[in-house]
């Protein structure tokens, strides 16, 4: 939809809000959060992964909602947050927006005008953009020595063999949105049809940071996408105790799961993102590679050696990775 859409049309647009949960009993207050503070509760659907023991009856009041729809899966099939998001993907229908947040989330006062109005700036400066930033700490949401910045994805903090990762730092809230290299996976904001354009890869199981950031990242800049940190927030996170809710069992259990899985994922993004040669793939992926390049791959629009350059890594990974596309360029 173009700017000049968003000015005319005059019916609240519908907003997705997709929260992939494991175990945490966060959510819940995420949840009930997000619609208590939204300035029409009544636009907002919204999309729960919820991995969870089977027996676990402390998250059925989401069931009560009418605006949330749940699906659930047990801990022993959890496969990581990239599968969780592209199964909450899947509970999407008619909304105009999608957003991405982390299930230990808390929202501004009329965060969906927030997040619409700064689209609407995005779009001035190119009409195929996506907002992301990394999210102001829950805890200093009223802190006016905080409120004035905001993170943006500006960096690559680490460039090595195992996994590559961008960065970013606090910068003063921008008078306009401003490009940045990366997204965070805590505060993605697009729409709905360019997020059933680009969706996740469910096959990038137990992914970490480069599979579930940088790769989605460089997908949709190699699509002609720019990404932009906007000039208010709209939400917050909780970047310190999400992982003490978590019952010891539970990851007991995630850590059997993955075992092995992140590497041989690595493997896959690698590929992807042109730092290795396709002989280097793990076996496990030989069946679905080619429908993931198709489907999951870089774009045309851009070069990835572009983004490269644009990120201010191409001499680093020449250095790190040996069978890097363009390590003779």
């Amino acid at each position: 939809m173009s700017l000049d859409a968003l000015k005319h049309n005059s019916s609240p647009q519908k907003i997705f809000v997709s929260i992939a949960c494991f175990c945490d009993p966060d959510v819940l207050d995420t949840v009930n959060d997000c619609l208590h503070k939204a300035a029409i509760a009544a636009r907002v659907e919204i999309g729960v992964c919820l991995q969870a023991k089977s027996n676990d009856v402390s998250y059925d009041s989401l069931n009560d909602i009418a605006q949330v729809t749940v699906d659930r899966i047990d801990v022993t099939e959890a496969r990581g947050p990239i599968y969780a998001r592209s199964r909450c993907e899947a509970l999407m229908t008619d909304a105009d927006y999608f957003l991405q947040i982390d299930c230990h989330s808390r929202f501004f006062p009329r965060w969906d005008e927030i997040l619409i109005q700064e689209y609407g700036k995005a779009l001035e400066l190119n009409d195929n953009a996506v907002l992301s930033h990394y999210p102001i700490n829950i805890k200093n949401m009223a802190s006016p020595d905080h409120l004035d910045r905001i993170g943006h994805v500006n960096r690559y903090r680490y460039i090595e063999v195992d996994s590559i990762k961008s960065h970013g730092s606090l910068i003063m809230l921008p008078k306009v949105p401003i490009t940045s290299l990366g997204i965070s996976a805590a505060m993605l904001f697009m729409r709905a049809k360019d997020r059933e354009r680009f969706p996740y890869d469910p096959e990038l199981d137990f992914g970490l940071h480069a599979a579930e950031q940088v790769l989605y990242a460089v997908r949709l800049w190699t699509h002609g996408f720019d990404i932009f940190c906007p000039t208010q927030h709209a939400l917050a996170t909780d970047y310190e105790g999400s992982r003490d809710r978590i019952p010891d069992e539970v990851k007991r259990i995630s850590n059997t799961n993955r075992i092995g899985w992140p590497e041989a994922t690595w493997s896959k993004v690698k590929y992807l993102l042109g730092l290795d040669d396709i002989e280097q793939v793990d076996p496990v992926f030989a069946d679905s590679l080619d429908d993931s390049i198709v489907r999951f791959g870089v774009g045309d629009v851009r070069s990835l050696r572009s983004y490269y350059e644009f990120a201010g890594i191409h001499d680093e990974l020449k250095r790190v990775f040996p069978n890097y596309r363009y390590a003779n360029n």
